[in-house]
């Protein structure tokens, strides 16, 4: 169910003067195993220092055993690890300020604790359109059967999950269920990254339900400790001087941005233009598609514009290779298209248009474009062309070429 994989941990740690270096570097620089448990017998001694450093943690009112050396350990890597990028943390940050007053009232209403607000940014970032290789997507990464299960429709042309409103009723109704299944917050966390039939079948095989002893997945063993590090980076940063390198903290303590719309520009500003965009494509399908009687093979006037006056762009997202999905590409640099400046990062919606299997061509269209600069958006009509000859269609005889990273040329219709 998870999509947002933890940020890699690079060099950076800054440690208190306080606090001498062997009792954390050591720790961090020790190697995991392929499974994570913390055995009590190896808790015959404790390291006071870490301990110390740290101040008492709580998840849904569930004390943490920070006086356990891997407990403490594992969480100060979560926090270096979603530390180490700080402006993509800041970014975060907005979001968060943006949609946790959406989610805390939900979550109250469902008398879900309030803590579980941070797991989707473990999930998605707080991204609507976060889709993840396994098909989960969405705020809380719902994969579609359990979606539907949880009263969310999920189709080609409308997809509850990217309802921050809906998703969040959904994903309480789930963690409700798995908490009067498990009896616990955090077992319940667990499960929601791992399945309950498969955490069960752990604690009735160990014997074991305590979440911090339980022998499970790397990602699952994880799971919790990333969900305690955004807590606590985002409410409690200041305790954790001397741990997070300085410029993270001046990120944290850095004032957020006044506009409303802020850091949310990836997530509910364009939902609704997408929805419509969809609805085009199921409603008209693709006039050029050879299928449609028209040949796609017509070029345009010359194929050395596409290099002069067309963009590129590159894939973030895809929904799917099927009609009427929506692919979100982020353009690679500056340029004029349709007589209107455009610059790199700028947010491009495409409509899949149409499939020719005889072929094997996608046809994409995109109608407006979202300035990340100016927080607007512009009606616009662009295709995709194939480089090489100017023509619209884009050849895809490998499904696993549809990935992010893949690059596209777009040209004005």
């Amino acid at each position: 169910m998870n999509f947002l994989a933890c940020l890699s941990i690079t060099t950076g740690l800054v440690v208190s003067s306080s606090l001498p270096a062997t009792s954390i570097f050591p720790l961090l620089n020790r190697s995991y195993d392929k499974t994570y448990t913390l055995d009590k017998t190896e808790l015959t001694t404790s390291n006071p220092g870490i301990s110390a450093a740290l101040p008492p943690v709580y998840f849904c009112g569930e004390s943490v055993p920070l006086h356990e050396e891997q407990v403490a350990r594992r969480l100060i890597r979560a926090l270096v690890s979603n530390a180490v990028q700080h402006q993509v943390l800041y970014q975060i940050r907005q979001r968060a300020a943006n949609f946790f007053p959406v989610i805390e009232p939900i979550l109250a209403r469902h008398n879900v604790p309030t803590d579980f607000k941070y797991l989707p940014l473990v999930e998605s970032a707080l991204r609507g359109y976060a889709v993840s290789p396994s098909g989960a997507a969405g705020y809380w990464q719902f994969m579609p059967a359990t979606a539907r299960e949880l009263g969310l429709r999920v189709g080609a042309g409308h997809d509850e999950r990217r309802d921050l409103i809906k998703s969040t009723e959904a994903a309480c109704r789930y963690l409700t269920y798995l908490y009067n299944r498990l009896g616990s917050w955090t077992l319940a966390a667990a499960a929601y990254n791992n399945g309950l039939g498969a955490l069960l079948g752990n604690i009735r095989r160990q014997q074991q339900r305590d979440y911090y002893y339980l022998r499970l997945n790397a990602e699952t063993g994880k799971y919790l400790y990333r969900i305690l590090a955004f807590k606590e980076l985002l409410s409690n940063y200041r305790s954790y001087e001397g741990i997070i390198p300085d410029r993270v903290m001046a990120s944290l303590s850095r004032p957020l941005s006044s506009d409303k719309d802020a850091g949310a520009d990836e997530m509910l500003i364009p939902e609704v233009f997408v929805e419509e965009a969809v609805e085009l494509a199921v409603r008209t399908g693709n006039r050029e598609s050879a299928t449609g009687g028209v040949s796609s093979e017509i070029p345009l006037p010359n194929a050395a514009d596409v290099f002069r006056g067309g963009i590129k762009a590159k894939l973030a997202e895809s929904a799917g290779l099927q009609r009427g999905q929506v692919w979100v590409f982020h353009l690679t640099r500056d340029g004029m298209t349709d007589g209107r400046q455009v610059e790199a990062g700028d947010i491009l919606y495409a409509t899949v248009e149409d499939i020719d299997p005889k072929t094997d061509k996608v046809y994409l269209r995109a109608d407006r474009l979202y300035s990340t600069s100016n927080k607007q958006t512009y009606n616009l009509a662009l295709a995709a062309v194939d480089a090489s000859t100017g023509r619209i269609g884009i050849r895809v005889p490998d499904v696993e070429q549809v990935k992010a990273g893949w690059i596209l040329t777009w040209k004005a219709l």
